[in-house]
C-alpha cells in the first residue's frame, strides 16, 4: 500500500512539475507574460491598459523577437560575430528595461 501512495505521489508531482515548467515561465527565452497574445482586453494581472498603450508593448515584444532572430541568425553561421550577438543581446536588454518601466508607470496610473 506504501508503495502504491509513493508511487501514485511520484507520478502527480512529475505531472504538476511538467504542467508548470513546461516553457520555463518564458517562451523561447523571450520575455512574454501572455498580455500580447490578445485575448487579455488590454487588462493583465490586474493591469488597465489603454490600447495606445497596448500597442506600444506588442511593438516592444516584435522587436526583442526580432532581435533574437537576428541572434540565431547569427549563432547558425559557421564563424558567429560574438560581438554582434552581445550588441543585440544589449538592445534586448535595453528594450525589456523600458518595457517594465512601462509595466510599472501604467500600475501607478491605475492604483
Amino acid at each position: 500500500m506504501k508503495k502504491l501512495l509513493f508511487v501514485g505521489m511520484l507520478a502527480l508531482s512529475a505531472v504538476s512539475f511538467a504542467k508548470g515548467h513546461g516553457n520555463g515561465g518564458m517562451m523561447n527565452g523571450s520575455m512574454s507574460c501572455g498580455m500580447m497574445s490578445g485575448g487579455h482586453n488590454g487588462n493583465h494581472m490586474g493591469m488597465n491598459m489603454s490600447p495606445e498603450l497596448r500597442k506600444e508593448m506588442q511593438g516592444d515584444m516584435i522587436k526583442i523577437q526580432e532581435k533574437r532572430l537576428e541572434i540565431s541568425k547569427i549563432m547558425n553561421t559557421s564563424n558567429p560575430d560574438m560581438k554582434k550577438v552581445e550588441v543585440l543581446n544589449g538592445e534586448i536588454a535595453n528594450i525589456r528595461a523600458a518595457h517594465m518601466t512601462k509595466m510599472q508607470q501604467n500600475m501607478m496610473k491605475t492604483n
